[in-house]
């Protein structure tokens, strides 16, 4: 058991210390016996959970003790750092070398017991101090962790919300797959329903839609108005992530119209929805300001899958020429109908598009040739 002072510091002396350890037994002899002591570097750490000191004096001048070392190490230790370490010598020499090692202080043998005592008190509750700001700060950080997590998780599902914490940087420059789903007829819905009873729309189409792309491990990026923005492969990996991103399309295609059968027997409100998706480099990470920051993707993949999304009609899925030489590079058919060139905002030359129409929904299937 550790000695303790009235004011409920807890001393250990590593080595002999002879003079400091006579004062400080001196100055514990009013509210206690001496202060603990080993004998060696390597029972203080075998009995550091039972020791668990308030102040550590280590004998600075026991060349088998090793005490500058010792002196380094529990400086470094994840539980013992924040420990004040008094080292006990004579010379001026050792003095130096003492504070090069992360000693808190020093004492000579020529030190009063008065002296020993106030400096044993401000080193304790000064030890005592950082402790407490070790224990705030870290009570801080893991709220803040979990703050994160909450926040990936609004965005991914929680698998892939816990590897991203673990193990990725949140800003990356990555190959990925970007999918738009944006709702016809939602204008309409809006003029006709009371508030109330759109956000309740709402929340069933986003619920469902998300609930598809967590299925498929895809990070939700977006949500706007009635548009939902989807990645694949960012910000991890996915070498199937264009195949994730047309089965996640071709889901959200099916499941989405029996919704609108539903809603149309309800309200009387004929509804749809329309996909785009492309392919290639984008940049994912914090955007916005100190006061507000979005986890989004951006780049000219996403404008041209933005645009893809807004020429698609209800029930359809159309995506670009870059989707569709990966799928060809793959092997992998997914019923796709090429579609005359056309002219997307911001961009000067038409392009490539294809389509996947509602009627022919399908799992992708390898083989030699894609439709």
């Amino acid at each position: 058991m550790v000695s303790t002072l009235k004011d409920g510091f807890r001393l250990l002396v590593v080595g002999d210390c002879p003079a400091p350890l006579a004062k400080l037994v001196q100055v514990a002899a009013a509210s206690g016996p001496a202060p603990q002591r080993v004998s060696s570097a390597a029972e203080f750490a075998a009995r550091l959970p039972e020791l668990a000191p308030d102040v550590v004096f280590i004998d600075g001048a026991a060349a088998t003790l090793e005490g500058l070392a010792l002196c380094r190490s529990l400086k470094a230790h994840p539980l013992m750092g924040l420990v004040p370490v008094v080292v006990v010598g004579r010379t001026a020499r050792t003095r130096l070398d003492a504070f090069a090692a992360g000693a808190d202080d020093f004492l000579t043998p020529g030190v009063g017991p008065a002296a020993v005592r106030a400096r044993v008190e401000a080193l304790a509750l000064a030890g005592a101090a950082r402790r407490e700001l070790a224990v705030s700060r870290q009570s801080a950080e893991l709220g803040q962790l979990e703050g994160l997590r909450r926040t990936f998780r609004r965005y991914l599902s929680p698998r892939l919300a816990d590897r991203i914490l673990a193990d990725v940087d949140s800003n990356v420059r990555t190959h990925a797959v970007v999918l738009f789903a944006d709702m016809r007829g939602f204008t309409n819905l809006s003029e006709r329903l009371a508030p109330s009873e759109v956000v309740t729309l709402l929340n069933e189409y986003f619920s469902l839609l998300t609930e598809i792309a967590f299925r498929h491990e895809g990070t939700v990026f977006s949500m706007a108005g009635d548009c939902l923005m989807v990645g694949f492969g960012v910000p991890l990996p996915q070498p199937d992530a264009l195949l994730r991103a047309v089965a996640t399309g071709r889901e959200m295609l099916l499941r989405f119209h029996a919704l609108a059968v539903a809603w149309q027997e309800r309200h009387h409100l004929e509804t749809g929805l329309g996909i785009g998706i492309n392919a290639g480099e984008v940049v994912a990470g914090n955007i916005g300001s100190a006061a507000y920051m979005n986890y989004t993707i951006i780049g000219d993949v996403v404008n041209v899958a933005s645009r893809l999304c807004q020429r698609a009609r209800a029930g359809e899925m159309l995506f670009s020429a870059s989707v569709k030489q990966e799928l060809d590079t793959q092997g992998v058919a997914v019923g796709a109908v090429a579609l005359p060139r056309i002219a997307l905002r911001g961009r000067s030359n038409p392009v490539d598009i294809y389509c996947i129409p509602r009627a022919t929904r399908h799992e992708p299937e390898a083989q030699s040739a894609v439709a």
